[in-house]
């Protein structure tokens, strides 16, 4: 079920809603943190019955060595670190990238390989990494969940379980074991609603359109047309878009749906397109996708305790894995040197260039806003198309023969909207107050009463018409992008 579909939204969100009150209603809170994971492994099991059951043999691995990890002898202790970093990674890498290095392998030696084809299980790279960093931190402090319930719902909570964001045990287990002590937090409610409206209004509205008016065109580079200036400059800036709003639209309806049940999950995507640098690009990026690269592969590589070249290095082989990370391609892989040489010469410049950094004038901030833009537009013809020769051809043609506009003239004005709103709006976290109140709570997120903008009845109107709004969109539902990953 996507969070755009009315199977979804008519059904499973409101019969889970009256089940997790009800229960709640009459004192069972036990009771409802139960059945807040059962209903997390239907929604989860109604993709693919099987991959749900990987699901719970990966839960039920990572949590016996998680307890080891974390209370074994020493000796004991490593060897479970070991396993379980063995153990997720063969998951990802037999289920993601068997067949493309194996197909790879074997036409470096002149061998023909027939494709097995594995279906990739849904958001497999999301809960793994989650459960890396768990085992990991469980070897670092000492410290694991008991329960077998709380770390299989801290690894199922089906609001993040597909494609985040990226949460660390110790930020959901107080929440957790709060919900089961005491009363939601009803303030909460209304403010998820408001979030998750502005969020489906984005996924249904802007990006879902977009997406419908550009596809044609990188079909056609992938089917070897040459594409003309205006329709490459169309596919591109039009994949831009429709990727920004699609995954801020995911990450607004994760923690709305997040706050319906009592639960704050982090913030992982903070207006991107309104960086000055590649650097704070990716602070505002899948921010807990780049914090995981930080703290479990950046520190892993040596981090910078070698000196400033060895700090540069980690740093780009860093951002090739992220690139890597996000696909078995090598549109992926181009796609990540790109961002790892963006990042690794920003961060060069900032040694040895430092008056590049601070200048701030205003047409200093427009120059840099425009070069980030174009190098990450660029950037992301690699990442959306099928074939290198298909990004390569499409590259190509953004310096070639003009030609006609290939979509409709409400299609350039929705683009223009979504332009204006990514680059210069504040973001719907930002309205809702989510991001000044809440992030300074997340240490804290157990005993904390959040005090959000006041509701007043322009922003219920509001919230009201985006939430009817994307629901008639709804009819047509498309795959959220990071779903794929």
């Amino acid at each position: 079920m996507l969070f755009s579909s009315y199977a979804f939204l008519l059904v499973f969100l409101p019969l889970t809603l009256a089940g997790y009150y009800f229960l709640r209603h009459f004192g069972r809170r036990e009771a409802s943190i139960s059945f807040l994971l059962v209903a997390s492994l239907v929604f989860y099991a109604q993709w693919n019955l099987a991959h749900c059951a990987l699901l719970i043999l990966s839960i039920a691995v990572n949590y016996a060595l998680g307890r080891l990890a974390a209370e074994g002898p020493e000796k004991g202790r490593r060897v479970a670190l070991h396993v379980a970093i063995a153990f997720n990674l063969s998951l990802i890498f037999w289920f993601k990238y068997f067949d493309f290095a194996a197909s790879n392998a074997a036409a470096l030696v002149g061998l023909d390989y027939a494709l097995l084809n594995i279906v990739l299980p849904l958001g497999i790279s999301f809960f793994t990494f989650q459960q890396v960093a768990y085992v990991v931190d469980c070897h670092r402090t000492g410290e694991c969940e008991r329960s077998p319930r709380d770390f299989a719902l801290f690894v199922t909570f089906f609001p993040q379980l597909i494609a985040g964001p990226i949460v660390h045990h110790g930020y959901t287990r107080p929440q957790f074991a709060n919900l089961a002590k005491n009363p939601v937090n009803l303030d909460l409610i209304p403010y998820g609603v408001m979030i998750f409206a502005m969020g489906l209004a984005k996924k249904t509205l802007i990006a879902d359109p977009i997406a419908r008016a550009i596809d044609p065109l990188f079909a056609a580079a992938g089917a070897g047309d040459i594409l003309t200036a205006a329709e490459a400059w169309t596919a591109m800036v039009g994949y831009a878009l429709q990727i920004y709003f699609d995954f801020s639209g995911y990450c607004d309806m994760a923690i709305g749906l997040g706050l319906l049940f009592g639960i704050r999950l982090p913030i992982n995507f903070m207006s991107p397109y309104k960086a000055r640098s590649i650097i704070e690009f990716w602070r505002r990026w899948h921010m807990t996708l780049s914090a995981f690269l930080r703290d479990y592969v950046y520190i892993a590589l040596g981090g910078n305790r070698k000196g400033e070249l060895f700090r540069l290095r980690n740093v780009f082989l860093t951002m090739l894995i992220g690139g890597v990370w996000h696909g078995a391609a090598w549109t992926f892989v181009i796609w990540g040197l790109i961002h790892a040489a963006l990042i690794t010469l920003n961060h060069a410049a900032r040694l040895w260039l430092p008056q590049l950094d601070v200048m701030r004038s205003p047409p200093a901030v427009v120059a840099k806003r425009a070069a980030l833009m174009t190098a990450v537009m660029i950037a992301w013809i690699f990442f959306r198309s099928e074939t290198l020769p298909a990004a390569f051809g499409m590259t190509a043609s953004l310096v070639g023969a003009p030609g006609p506009l290939p979509v409709s003239g409400s299609i350039l004005a929705l683009m223009a909207l979504a332009a204006g709103l990514a680059l210069f709006a504040p973001n719907s976290l930002e309205i809702a107050g989510y991001q000044e109140k809440l992030s300074a709570a997340f240490p804290r997120p157990a005993g904390f009463a959040p005090k959000f903008l006041q509701p007043t009845p322009l922003a219920a109107l509001s919230a009201a018409i985006l939430l009817v709004g994307g629901l008639a969109a709804a009819w047509k539902p498309a795959v959220f992008i990071y779903f794929n990953f």
